[in-house]
């Protein structure tokens, strides 16, 4: 499939008074043409500052991209200058942030909004993105779209406005949209019809979509391949049907362990994942999962594993994925399991 987005070893810091937030450690993935990558992991893993520095919105200071590519269309990004960078968002790749109540103006129509999009990042008259900001409320499944243009944000429900920034960012056709966590405090009826919208928009529009999220049953629902992070890294990579018939990372299953099983015979409790996240201010020289890692081998805390093929697609940093670590059955009669 073509490469339409590659990001190469990206490093991305915050310098704070008690010293380096190392955010993004050594990141790499890139998305295909007409796919949805989807980037999970829990709150503090790195998914959304990862996205920001692909688009350029990393606050300097306190931030800074410390190294990294971000190759789009035969161009790093990171070496555009704020000009060409300018022509870059929102007309060929947009984003889609968590909360539109303070991403929409309060003070400013919907519909003026979707306007000046247009009106920015193409030259066409008034007029005309007028009947295209129309036209982008109805393709976003709002009724009344004429009358909804002359509408302000706080007399749209939550999913509406979700809807509306979806509109604004997909309304000078784009070739990517980043969607970070776009189904955050919304109830699970409108979760559904929001993946459902960005489904069809992508398969009418032939988008390209990373999705920010920490919910697998997201992943499951709307995505093609997953990149799951922890601790500022990415630790494993494959197709949505690999990762969850196949995970080959301890935290991917335990990511996938603390699903709620709705077909259960039985009342089962969930199994959490102990311990808390590393410390990004002075990061582990080993594997960031290793002090939750119930397989955790004394390799696993003095250095960093590289990442494992599995198979086509699929890779894992993991020392249980090395042919020379004993077979994992081995380590649970070890008494590495409770």
């Amino acid at each position: 499939m073509e490469r339409l987005l590659e990001v190469n070893h990206l490093e991305v810091g915050f310098k704070t008074y008690g010293g380096e937030v190392q955010a993004v450690r050594d990141v790499s993935f890139h998305v295909n043409k007409g796919e949805i990558l989807a980037i999970v992991g829990e709150s503090g893993s790195g998914k959304s500052v990862t996205v920001q520095a692909v688009m350029r919105l990393i606050p300097t200071p306190p931030g800074r991209i410390k190294q990294g590519e971000v190759l789009f269309d035969g161009r790093d990004l990171l070496k555009l200058s704020k000009r060409e960078m300018q022509k870059v968002k929102g007309s060929r790749i947009s984003m889609v942030f968590q909360d539109p109540m303070t991403s929409l103006n309060p003070t400013m129509k919907v519909g003026k909004q979707i306007e000046e999009s247009i009106i920015t990042h193409q030259s066409v008259k008034r007029d005309e993105a007028r009947k295209r900001a129309v036209e982008m409320i109805k393709k976003v499944g709002i009724p009344n779209p004429a009358e909804r243009y002359e509408q302000y944000p706080h007399e749209f429900s939550g999913g509406m406005r979700q809807r509306i920034m979806i509109a604004i960012a997909l309304a000078c056709h784009p070739e990517i949209l980043i969607a970070d966590e776009p189904t955050t405090a919304l109830d699970v009826t409108i979760q559904a019809q929001v993946l459902d919208l960005m489904k069809g928009l992508k398969e009418d529009m032939g988008t390209s979509i990373i999705l920010i999220t920490h919910d697998l049953g997201v992943v499951a629902e709307t995505a093609e391949r997953v990149a799951v992070m922890y601790g500022g890294l990415i630790v494993e990579t494959a197709t949505v049907e690999e990762l969850f018939h196949r995970p080959k990372h301890p935290y991917t299953w335990g990511l996938l362990e603390s699903i709620p099983d709705i077909e259960a015979a039985e009342k089962e409790r969930l199994v959490p994942i102990e311990g808390t996240p590393p410390d990004l201010f002075s990061p582990p020289k080993g594997c960031p999962f290793a002090p939750r890692c119930k397989y955790a081998m004394e390799v696993c805390v003095e250095e960093m594993p590289p990442a494992f093929a599995i198979g086509e697609g699929h890779e894992a940093k993991c020392w249980l994925n090395d042919p020379r670590t004993p077979a994992l059955t081995e380590l649970v009669s070890a008494g590495r399991e409770e």
